[in-house]
């Protein structure tokens, strides 16, 4: 019997950011927005209400998401950096403390006192590592896991924008080609979850889980929200009505 050849596993918690960006704008676009414009379909059925609805929601939404990722992630690394700040100006005025601390994380980690005093003097030796080891083992960082806010920022827009439009095209192509209402509806439906399930079945190399899972995780939740929304916008539509003078 053939022996199984085993491969090293790849981490990708480097681009965690990255990747957690992309999801909350994707599905942002595709649930948040998608979900606007379906709620419009059951209030009205008119295409023009449902893409003007979609199209106000996907720049407004782009416009507040991107600029608040930006600030979220800005002001998570000014926090961080102040901290390091705290712990460079602990490590030049109080090596000591610095020492003893150290000599502690490696004893919790189940070295000796010898070996763990040893270790420590080694790293005492350069400021750097004993940076790196604090934020490590005090702080629970690492400078590498912080992405650029502007580029996180761009991200949640471009994403969101993506996700957002997706659901329109039906309906705007409905603007101009003669397509029955209902089928613009089903087929716009249709495409939020098709974009889910592949969105959900591209994610699991960063989650872990099965491809299927994946998928359905993505297509059940946002099918939820388009059911949810809709009946919102039928119920409404029975006890708002729009004045004559604004249908045209």
């Amino acid at each position: 019997m053939e022996k199984e050849i085993k491969e090293p596993v790849k981490h990708y918690t480097n681009e965690a950011d990255t990747f957690r960006t992309k999801v909350f704008g994707i599905q942002d676009g595709l649930i948040g927005i998608g979900s606007i414009a379906i709620g419009a379909a059951g209030f009205s059925q008119e295409p023009l209400l449902v893409v003007i609805t979609g199209l106000i929601a996907t720049i407004g939404q782009a416009f507040s998401m991107g600029i608040g990722e930006y600030i979220s992630t800005r002001v998570r690394m000014q926090v961080i950096q102040n901290e390091i700040k705290k712990e460079k100006y602990e490590i030049d005025n109080f090596p000591e403390k610095e020492r003893d601390e150290l000599i502690g994380f490696y004893i919790k980690k189940g070295l000796s006192r010898e070996e763990s005093e040893k270790i420590a003097d080694i790293f005492m030796k350069n400021k750097e590592t004993v940076l790196r080891e604090m934020m490590l083992n005090e702080l629970k960082i690492t400078p590498e896991e912080f992405e650029n806010p502007v580029k996180l920022g761009f991200l949640m827009s471009l994403y969101l924008i993506i996700g957002g439009l997706l659901p329109l095209i039906p309906f705007i192509i409905s603007l101009f080609v003669r397509i029955p209402f209902y089928t613009s509806l089903l087929s716009s439906m249709a495409i939020m979850l098709a974009s889910l399930g592949i969105f959900g079945s591209m994610a699991t190399k960063y989650t872990g889980l099965s491809k299927p899972r994946g998928a359905l995780e993505q297509i059940g939740t946002g099918l939820i929200a388009l059911i949810g929304s809709y009946v919102a916008g039928l119920l409404l539509a029975h006890f708002i009505t729009i004045p004559p003078a604004l249908s045209y």
